[in-house]
């Protein structure tokens, strides 16, 4: 069963688009990685929101210990107030979701 994160990723003021710039040259990458179905950047200005769905929760973990995220990792470390907000949802259908139809 597929695993949704999101993590919201905390910039200095003034790098939100430093900071995005940073994933910008790694999120192809991502992309590329088994098991990525969804890796979407957001912002708000003052802050990044990645919203990220994996074919299963091997597929995450593979990212998390693979070669882009040690590569991105330093460079978004320099442009953060603190570290990503993140959490990592398990889906839950239920109703008339159960086939999980309208879920991320």
């Amino acid at each position: 069963m597929s695993v949704v994160v999101t993590a919201v990723v905390h910039p200095k003021p003034g790098k939100v688009e430093e900071a995005l710039a940073a994933y910008a040259r790694h999120i192809d990458a991502v992309h590329a990685e088994p098991g990525c179905e969804l890796y979407a950047l957001h912002t708000d200005g003052a802050s990044i929101v990645v919203i990220e769905k994996w074919a299963s929760r091997a597929d995450l973990d593979a990212h998390a210990k693979g070669e882009v995220l040690a590569r991105l990792g330093p460079e978004l470390d320099a442009l953060r107030e603190r570290p990503a907000d993140v959490t990592v949802l398990e889906q839950r259908p239920a109703g008339s979701d159960a086939a999980g139809k309208g879920s991320l």
